[in-house]
Formats: structure tokens, sequence, C-alpha cells
């Protein structure tokens, strides 16, 4: 990790390549070990973006009941896959090994991206796979894993995947207060999103992402994920299920300020100190990459042992 710690700057594409290239021979050196998970695909909807994977713990790890964890990846809203190259193989398998062998049976989906789909167009994708899983609880069950919890759904959002999921709560346009779907959510993890847009710079790289996923800017003003809680009505906050953040050390600054913004929203409309664990030693690519190696990977042992206690109960 001392490595990923050197890189300079904090900014994507700063540290992308460079992580990349520490992180990847040290993933293929340990293929067997994360290709060890049995899992399987299925197709959730019509496109070939409606697909998704789902990763079973072991039976070593067996328990009587097994949380289900849905990982929503990013990729500035216009690109990712939830395998990132048929060829490497590891990314995001590593993310679903990882949760998977301390017994989270763990799904992850592909969604349709911007510009051709913007606004909530994604998001929906993540409720039906979810809807999907809910409605085929036999695609959840392999021989020697445990009985999926279809009462203990957690989902964790990484980048703009983190916005995904925060929407999916925030927003009941997408997912209602009554849905079943939000009934059975009891964890949420919001991990190094931009919540935040609005100090986004007409003409820039990060607008022009921003641009394309809501179609304007004031569209992503006013439903940016801290747009859409700060708008949450104040009797709706117990449909909220227990949240937990998660920042890489050296994230972007204006990711890391968002980060800080949508934490004090938190902790101040929901009146407890808004936990957020930081993956020292991590930059925004790094902390997915790392997932399989044996190393930096506190962060997602903190997050797996939250996900183990994290009260069904409501706020």
């Amino acid at each position: 990790m001392e490595e990923i710690s050197q890189i300079k700057g904090r900014d994507i594409p700063d540290v992308m390549d460079a992580s990349i290239s520490i992180l990847a021979p040290l993933l293929t050196k340990n293929k067997a070990y994360i290709q060890e998970i049995p899992f399987k695909t299925f197709k959730y909807g019509p496109t070939d973006r409606h697909q998704l994977d789902i990763y079973y713990p072991l039976e070593e790890n067996k328990r009587e009941k097994t949380p289900v964890l849905f990982f929503i990846y990013g990729g500035s809203f216009n690109s990712g896959e939830r395998n990132l190259s048929a060829k490497f193989g590891l990314v995001y398998a590593c993310v679903g090994s990882f949760f998977a062998r301390r017994g989270i049976l763990t799904v992850i989906a592909d969604y349709r991206l911007a510009p051709q789909f913007k606004f909530p167009k994604p998001v929906e994708d993540i409720r039906d796979a979810i809807t999907w899983v809910l409605e085929n609880p036999t695609s959840l069950e392999s021989p020697g894993s445990p009985s999926p919890d279809l009462h203990n759904l957690i989902v964790m959002g990484h980048s703009a995947g983190a916005t995904h999921a925060a929407t999916l709560l925030f927003y009941p346009n997408v997912v209602p207060l009554d849905s079943d779907v939000r009934a059975r959510i009891t964890g949420l993890v919001l991990f190094a999103g931009g919540y935040d847009v609005s100090a986004a710079v007409p003409g820039t790289a990060r607008a022009k992402a921003v641009e394309a996923y809501w179609g304007t800017l004031d569209e992503a003003f006013d439903h940016d994920a801290l747009s859409l809680f700060n708008g949450f009505l104040e009797e709706n906050l117990l449909s909220l299920p227990p949240i937990v953040m998660v920042q890489a050390a050296e994230e972007p600054d204006y990711m890391d300020a968002a980060g800080k913004k949508m934490r004090q929203a938190l902790t101040t409309r929901l009146g407890r100190e808004q936990r957020m664990i930081i993956a020292e030693g991590h930059n925004h690519i790094s902390v997915n990459w790392v997932l399989g190696i044996g190393q930096g990977e506190q962060w997602a042992q903190d997050v797996a042992d939250w996900i183990s206690k994290v009260p069904k109960d409501r706020i």
C-alpha cells in the first residue's frame, strides 16, 4: 500500500492509471483465490445492460441467514460494468468475492448509462434489479451457502454508484415510501459519491458529465443526492435505513467536500453523528482494486462488520 500512498495527485485522472498498474498484477497473482467464490449471472431486464452477478458465500462461512448486499459501481454516469474487462475478469469480482467470503451474499448489477439514459433511469434499473432478486429467491440459493435473508438488504454504491444508491432512498418517485423494496432495505452504504454538484463550473469536464446525466446543470442542482436528501420530508425520515459513509483518505477535493456536506446534512437532520469510515492510504480508484490482495482491505472489513451488526429497525 505504500506505493499507492506515494501516487501524486488526488483527482481521478491523476491516480487511475498509476493505481491500476500497481494493483492489477497483485489481483492477477490472487486470481485463483478471488475466483474460488462461486457466482452466477442472471438477466433481470430486456437489454444486455440488464444483467447481474450473484456471489455466493462459501460453506466455511455458513450462517443461518445471510444478508444480501447490492453493490453499485460508478463510472462518471457514462461508463462502468460489473466486469470491467472480460479478459482480466477480476473487477468487480474482487468486490463480490471479498464480501461473500465474509458470509455476505453479494449482487452486482449492470445498469443503463448516460447520456442515452438520463436521471433517474439508471436508478430505476437498480430498483428493478433488486425487485427481480426479491421475486426470484431461488437465484440466491447455492449448494453450501446459507439461506438469503430477503428482509435484510444492504445497498452500497461507490462514486456515481453512491449517487444512485442515495437517489434510490432519497427520491420516492423511484422507490415509493410504501414500497416493499424500501421496506426490505436495512442499510445504506454511501461510498465517495459526488453528492453535491453545486460547484460544477459550466464548460468543465465535470459539468459536462453532470449535464450528460441530469440533462442540465439546473436539473442537477435540484436533483443531486444532497438536494434530494434536504428535500426529503421530515415525517418520512423514519423510512430511511441506518446509513454509513465511506471515503478514501485521498479523494478528489470536490468529492471530499461533497462528502463533508452530506455527512453534516445527515447528522443535522437525523439527530446523531453520522459515521464515516476512512479508507486510509487509498485514493478514489484503489479502494475497490485492492480487495482480494490481502492488504489495504480494512475499510471493507469495517463495512462487512457494520453489515453484520446493522439493526433492522428504522432510525
